[in-house]
């Protein structure tokens, strides 16, 4: 079973709304791995249910990214909506897995290889490049000392 993700200080982009829809995505996979690990006859329904609001949560969370993308006219727009779209799509194959596997260690792993990993390297390369690019560009440059 994957340890909890930690929402630690180098997934802090300075954004505030982006920050905390961040802290939300870690704390609803956490949430995942809870009802993966308690097991039982109701884990399969309360994971699945997990795992649907995390799927739902993924593409809202990107939907305001990139709104603030465009409305800012971040110049790497293109590329950085084709990573979102194609991480939604292993994430909507998490469901198929889940569905495949059931709620178990493997699964888990699963989760943690494919979601987990991949949103923290995702907020600590591209979504903090991009919110420090914004930031320079609003001039708002207190937000890039914080």
């Amino acid at each position: 079973m994957p340890e909890h993700a930690i929402f630690v200080p180098a997934l802090y982009t300075h954004n505030a709304t982006i920050d905390a829809q961040h802290k939300e995505l870690i704390k609803r996979v956490n949430d995942l791995y809870d009802a993966i690990e308690k097991g039982g006859d109701a884990a399969g329904e309360k994971a699945k249910e997990s795992l649907e609001f995390l799927t739902q949560y993924t593409v809202f969370h990107f939907q305001a990214e990139e709104n603030l993308m465009k409305t800012t006219g971040y110049p790497l727009f293109t590329e950085h909506k084709k990573i979102h779209d194609n991480f939604v799509i292993t994430v909507r194959g998490l469901v198929d897995k889940l569905a495949e596997l059931g709620p178990t260690p493997e699964f888990a792993d699963l989760v943690e290889k494919e979601f987990t990993a991949w949103i923290i390297n995702h907020i600590q390369g591209t979504d903090i490049k991009t919110i420090e690019w914004i930031n320079n560009k609003s001039g708002d440059q207190m937000q890039n000392l914080l």
